[in-house]
Formats: structure tokens, C-alpha cells, sequence
């Protein structure tokens, strides 16, 4: 056997065992996997959990789209990966309705410590249908092994990006979560998006399509001589109106045609 060979066939068992992986994650959390069988090292490109890993980071993104009990299930099998392997996980950006209740569950934990983070130095809002200045809606949840010495505002800074974007026509322009989404980011990957004035809007990301956002949101957005930037982490996130996390009906077909296409873990 040639050396291409060789490394074809690594590929191909690399892809098995992460296949494999998946499907018993799935029956252990209720997960459903929608990805056929693979077949060869072309499944690669289409790997089915959106992760980044270190020795002690992992972060997974899985779409929600289901009851909450789902939800719990599958937080707390990322709570107890990071407990046995001593890794960061971290979950979508969450509602606050289910936000919250995942928070009460794990408040008295004490294999893990887990930050509920929004991004833009925000805190939690005291009502679901009212955000006061400095406060957040759509927050994540960073789960650590309790001796990782992980605080609330390395988690925020790692897991939470702000992109303020400027000179964009908010009132002729699509939408900013169909706008995400026609770029291929999907809402999971989204906290808040607030737009400041008509022609400023800040919104918060998974800090894994950041660069995404950047490189190709301003072809979506009407506006002359539009821009993208981060915001320092230590910057404040502006108050004003949030936009609704709501995609298109064309486009929410197209999502869910894409996560057929490249596989596409959900919770529930």
C-alpha cells in the first residue's frame, strides 16, 4: 500500500470512531444525529459537532430546537465530560426561559463550576420580557472541571465575542439573523444583536465564526462603505433594541436543508 494509501485509510477510521462517538453521545442524551452513514474521508469536511479542542477546551455548539428536558440532558452530559475528562464545554446561546432553569439546576454543583455568560459585560436580566441597560438576553453556559480555576470573566472573554458592525442601512438591510444565516452561521452561534442607532448595530458570536462574520456579513447588509470590528472584551456592550431571533421562512428551509446535508447533532 502507497503512502496516499495509508493516510486515505487513517482518514476513513478517524472518521468511524468520530461517527461512533457521536452515536453514543446521542443515545446517552436523546440527541438526534441527522447524517447518513459515513462512507469515506469526504465525510470530513461535514463533521458533525462544531468543536474546537485544546488539552483542557472543548467547545460544542449542538442546536436546540426541542423541549427543555432535552436541554437539561444534554447540559448535564457535557457537565459530567467536563468532570471525567477535565475539559471546558461550553452550550449554544440559550433563550432566557431555558437559561434559567438550567442555571437552578446546576447552582449546587460542586464537580463543576458553571458561568452563565452573555457577552459585552452584561449580567442577567431580571425579567424575560424586560432588559435594562447592562443586561443580557440570549447567554451561554461555560461548564469546567472545579480545579481548572476558570472565572466568569475568562469565560465571557473566551466563549463570547462582540462585532460591532457600522455605516449598515438597519432600516433597509435584511435582517441581521437572515443575514447571519445566508452566510451560513447558524442562530445557535448568535447572543444578542442590538442595534444601537440606524446605522450601528453590535451583536454577539460564538467566537468560532467570528472570522466569518467578519469576512463576509457585509455583502448581506445594505449600507456604503459598511464595517465589521471586534469590541474589546473590556468594552461594555451598548444598550438599545434587540433584534428577534427569527429567520425567514425561505431561509429557515435552507438551514434545515444544509444540516441534513453536512450533519447536524440537535439536542433532543
Amino acid at each position: 500500500m502507497n503512502e496516499d494509501n495509508q493516510k486515505q485509510g487513517k482518514m476513513t477510521m478517524s472518521v468511524w470512531k468520530s461517527y461512533l462517538s457521536l452515536m453514543r453521545f446521542a443515545a446517552v442524551t436523546g440527541l438526534t444525529l441527522s447524517t447518513a452513514v459515513p462512507s469515506s474521508s469526504a465525510f470530513l469536511p461535514t463533521c458533525t459537532l462544531s468543536s474546537s479542542t485544546s488539552t483542557s477546551k472543548q467547545s460544542r455548539t449542538p442546536s436546540i430546537t426541542t423541549s427543555l428536558y432535552g436541554v437539561i440532558e444534554a447540559v448535564e452530559s457535557l457537565a459530567a465530560e467536563a468532570a471525567d475528562t477535565w475539559s471546558i464545554q461550553a452550550t449554544p446561546f440559550l433563550e432566557p426561559s431555558d437559561a434559567l432553569k438550567i442555571e437552578e439546576k446546576f447552582q449546587d454543583r460542586g464537580d463543576v463550576l458553571c458561568f452563565r455568560v452573555f457577552g459585552g459585560r452584561r449580567l442577567a436580566p431580571e425579567s424575560d420580557n424586560i432588559v435594562m441597560p447592562g443586561q443580557g438576553r440570549r447567554s451561554r453556559f461555560v461548564i469546567a472541571h472545579s480545579d481548572l480555576g476558570m472565572d466568569a470573566g475568562t469565560a465571557e472573554e473566551e466563549y463570547c465575542t462582540v462585532i460591532r458592525c457600522e455605516n449598515v442601512n438597519v432600516a433597509s438591510s435584511n435582517t441581521f439573523p437572515n443575514a447571519l444565516a445566508s452566510i451560513g452561521v447558524h442562530l445557535d452561534n448568535v447572543g444578542d444583536i442590538v442595534i444601537e442607532d440606524s446605522s450601528t448595530v453590535c451583536f454577539v458570536v460564538n467566537p468560532d465564526v467570528s472570522k466569518q462574520c467578519l469576512r463576509l456579513l457585509s455583502k448581506e447588509l445594505v449600507g456604503t462603505g459598511v464595517s465589521l470590528s471586534l469590541v474589546n472584551s473590556h468594552e461594555f456592550m451598548p444598550h438599545g433594541e434587540m433584534q428577534e431571533m427569527k429567520l425567514s421562512r425561505v431561509l429557515e428551509r435552507q438551514m434545515e436543508r444544509k444540516k441534513l446535508e453536512t450533519g447536524y447533532v440537535q439536542f433532543g
